[in-house]
């Protein structure tokens, strides 16, 4: 595990500027939405489980909250005493995979992703219909609208219990301009598509279901149809409804099943799945996989998406090659500290390399 390989800066990287022991407010709300995320967390635990994982849970549940009550008392008594929200998704995760309850979401991941896998084909007729300029339009949007499907805000852990509606929300996007939008200049090197601008984009990943299959697939689609390999650059663990690198990799081969040019565009090794080593929603790009780092080396964009990865970290991260940020803000504090925003906002942050 070392530095990603395309920071411009790797000496000065910070993935995650927002100290919460100087932040009294942003303590409170942070340790507050954990802490109630936890028991929606729990809840849910209970139904991937069973009944046999009640002493887990209560275990989980005992341990977690002994956390969060020693940080509302000292936000600075852990051991270097530094308190973000990276490492309250750390001490999160701690409280659940030290008791066997690492995947509480999984169930709700599987019906996501048959939800988006049906609506797959028609998503990519609709993108085969248009032309360039509003094809690429509609692309970035329809990563927004997947990008709904995230278990970690309480805006939208609603989806939890329906399914979201992928097209209403694609309509439903926040017209232009957004509130962080490159797009017209991030338009201007692909236009000129086929070919792509790019050899190789590396391409962190982030939800499962429409997130992955209805926003991502298509737009990274869309770019190896153009000539520009695709490395899918996801989850070692699952967090939340975060897709692991093995899930990805099921996901493709599935949807290459009923799509013929993805099917060739995998048989000509334009795509290659890869794990970041990462086991949270927010990433660190100072610890990642040496296999990331091996598919990354001759890649020249780089494209996080997200909220966690392309906002809450990373937001001002550079690079030694071209980057994206796409991203739809459904945490209403954390659009206000980073960008000045809103919850629904729209990131389509471009930045090309010097």
């Amino acid at each position: 595990m070392s530095h990603f390989c395309l920071l411009r800066d790797p000496d000065n990287y910070v993935a995650h500027d927002w100290k919460l022991t100087d932040d009294e407010a942003g303590c409170k709300y942070w340790l507050d939405l954990f802490s109630n995320h936890f028991e929606t967390t729990l809840n849910h635990a209970a139904i991937r489980y069973g009944q046999r994982s009640t002493p887990r849970i209560e275990a989980a549940r005992k341990q977690f909250s002994e956390v969060i009550d020693q940080l509302r008392q000292d936000p600075a008594s852990l051991k270097d005493g530094n308190l973000d929200v990276i490492v309250l998704c750390q001490l999160r995760e701690q409280a659940l995979r030290s008791n066997g309850l690492n995947d509480p979401f999984s169930l709700i991941k599987d019906r996501e992703n048959a939800s988006a896998v049906e609506l797959y084909s028609q998503v990519v007729r609709n993108v085969h219909a248009m032309e360039n300029d509003d094809k690429w339009l509609h692309l970035i949007e329809c990563v927004f609208a997947g990008n709904i499907f995230d278990l970690g805000s309480p805006v939208t852990m609603g989806f939890a219990k329906e399914s979201v509606d992928f097209l209403a929300a694609v309509e439903q996007t926040k017209p232009r301009p957004w509130l962080a939008d490159d797009f017209d200049k991030l338009q201007e090197d692909l236009r000129p598509a086929p070919p792509t601008k790019w050899s190789k984009a590396v391409v962190f990943v982030d939800n499962a279901g429409s997130d992955l299959i209805l926003g991502v697939m298509p737009l990274v689609r869309e770019l190896a149809l153009g000539g520009t390999a695709i490395v899918l650059a996801a989850n070692e663990l699952p967090s939340l409804n975060d897709v692991t690198a093995d899930e990805t990799a099921n996901i493709v081969e599935n949807l290459a099943a009923m799509d013929y040019d993805l099917a060739a565009l995998i048989e000509a090794e334009m795509f290659e799945v890869v794990s970041t080593g990462n086991d949270l929603p927010l990433i660190d790009l100072s610890d990642v996989s040496d296999e990331l780092n091996e598919a990354s080396k001759d890649a020249d964009l780089v494209i996080l998406e997200g909220m966690g990865r392309a906002v809450e970290s990373n937001y001002n991260a550079t690079f030694s090659v071209d980057s994206l940020h796409l991203a739809l803000l459904k945490d209403k504090f954390v659009a206000e500290h980073f960008v000045g925003g809103d919850v629904y906002d729209c990131i389509c942050k471009y930045t090309r390399s010097e």
